[in-house]
């Protein structure tokens, strides 16, 4: 049911936020506000067409350098070298343009407020917000010149971006905290303890910290302390996700705990629904307690060339609930952690990379069998690939319909070599044949006609055949002519 004191103290502070907005004043400055943010993208939009059609030619000749080639002048290269530095920076600075001009026309409006004796604090204290937005797009754009594209989506999407979030809604807070105390607006209460949004705010900051320490204790696992041990790859997996979900948990305790809520209280209701949930969850609970096995036993890690109904790949990561596969075709298969621990999985690299690799070579009769294996040994031998211990094997394996059947076993040291070292190997067997004369039988077929009866005979009885069933259909078809006119009569 609704606590209706929390419901009235909601009521209030919303009816103070209104009797606000109703102010001439108020109104006149959330007008001009808005009016500075549709003015200050207008012009930064005319300023950045402005500068494509400025360098539109040098972009086009940057984008197809050799289309252009002979209708550049001479010195043309070393002037665009100059300014090419000049283009990329005013490309990457664009997004600036907008908080720029904003502030510009800020202070203006400030100033003409003042001159006209009208309160401009409220648009005042709103400047800042164009302030924040402004240093927040120059770390972006800081942050894509120095960073790959990618690294730089990581760090904007986990680190810049948030801290800019929890940064802009404290500042709103501050601003707003004469008129009206939004951190004491009552939400929501849980086992009668009251969460208003100022401790939620806290909570998602505490939150937020722990994660973001998670992300950090990651990182200088990955690239400082497990590559000094050499650590195996998997046992770095399970190093890296343990810890990550052990700082992630003791975050959501300490969240809670800053909420005011009862943790002894939470254990008693979250043991009465864990039956319950149980049941829901059972496909959740089932891979949650897989992927915790499959860290800890090891029986399939990152790096792992694994086949799964029928399909062959690598293991790219392994979470709690599933694990990604990517297959040779660039293709990530999302497979559940329960289906990995109890189903049939072919790994073929769990213990070891190296694999054997098996030929076919088919040899004609007319060739000596020694020199069709010396042929196939040298053949081995110049590929630099193939591993000397355990030794390649070349087998004698039986007299075919059409060649002399030879199977050649080789190994090699990645699973990933298997296929071009297949290749290799055909095109080296094939010009060693050539080199030494030796033949690669096709499939052969003699055909004996009978001797015993000649051949004339055999084409008077098809003749004398032929004429016998022409007289037959001959003779039903008169019979059918006469049963046909009786039935007219």
């Amino acid at each position: 049911m609704l606590d209706l004191p929390v419901f009235d103290q909601l009521m209030v502070q919303i009816d103070v936020i209104l009797l606000m907005l109703d102010r001439p004043a108020v109104q006149r400055q959330l007008l001009v506000f808005g009016l500075l943010v549709l003015a200050a993208e207008l012009v930064a939009w005319q300023l950045i067409d402005l500068r494509r059609q400025v360098f539109a030619i040098q972009d086009q000749i940057d984008r197809n350098p050799k289309a252009y080639a002979d209708y550049q002048p001479e010195g043309w290269r070393a002037q665009v070298s100059h300014n090419r530095t000049l283009r990329r920076w005013l490309r990457a600075l664009e997004h600036t343009y907008s908080p720029i001009i904003a502030i510009l026309l800020g202070h203006v409006s400030v100033l003409a407020f003042q001159q006209s004796e009208w309160q401009a604090g409220l648009l005042a204290q709103g400047l800042i917000f164009f302030w924040l937005l402004l240093v927040y797009r120059l770390s972006v754009t800081l942050l894509y010149a120095w960073q790959s594209e990618t690294m730089a989506q990581f760090y904007n999407r986990r680190f810049l971006l948030p801290f800019f979030l929890l940064l802009l809604t404290f500042t709103i807070g501050r601003l707003v905290s004469g008129i009206v105390d939004l951190a004491a607006v009552p939400l929501f209460a849980i086992t009668e303890n009251q969460i208003t949004l100022g401790a939620l705010y806290v909570s998602i900051v505490v939150l937020y910290t722990f994660l973001l320490l998670s992300w950090i204790i990651e990182g200088v696992l990955n690239r400082f302390v497990l590559p000094r041990f050499e650590a195996d790859q998997g046992l770095a997996n399970t190093i890296k996700t343990v810890s990550s979900y052990v700082v992630i948990s003791i975050g959501l305790l300490t969240t809670l705990g800053t909420l005011g809520l009862d943790l002894s209280t939470l254990a008693i209701v979250g043991a009465g629904l864990s039956v319950g949930i149980g049941f829901g969850m059972q496909d959740l609970v089932g891979n949650f307690v897989s992927g915790i096995l499959l860290l800890f036993e090891q029986s399939i890690r990152p790096g792992d060339i694994i086949e799964i109904d029928g399909k062959t790949g690598v293991v790219d990561r392994m979470r709690i609930r599933s694990t990604t596969v990517r297959t040779f075709d660039n293709i990530e298969l999302i497979v559940p952690n329960q289906k990995l621990l109890t189903s049939t999985v072919t790994t073929l690299t769990h213990t070891s990379r190296r694999v054997r690799l098996q030929i076919t070579v088919g040899a004609s009769y007319n060739d000596d069998p020694q020199e069709v294996r010396d042929a196939l040994v040298a053949a081995i031998n110049r590929h630099g690939l193939i591993l000397k211990e355990p030794a390649p094997l070349v087998f004698f394996t039986g007299y075919g319909d059409s060649s002399l059947n030879f199977e050649v076993m080789v190994w090699v040291d990645d699973l990933s070599h298997r296929g071009s070292v297949r290749s290799d190997l055909h095109f080296m067997i094939w010009r060693e044949f050539q080199k030494r004369g030796l033949e690669m039988p096709y499939p052969q077929r003699d055909l004996h006609l009978r001797s015993s009866v000649p051949w004339g005979e055999l084409m008077g009885k098809e003749s004398t055949n032929n004429g016998r069933a022409k007289e037959e259909g001959d003779g039903i078809e008169e019979e059918k002519e006469g049963g046909r006119e009786e039935g007219i009569r």
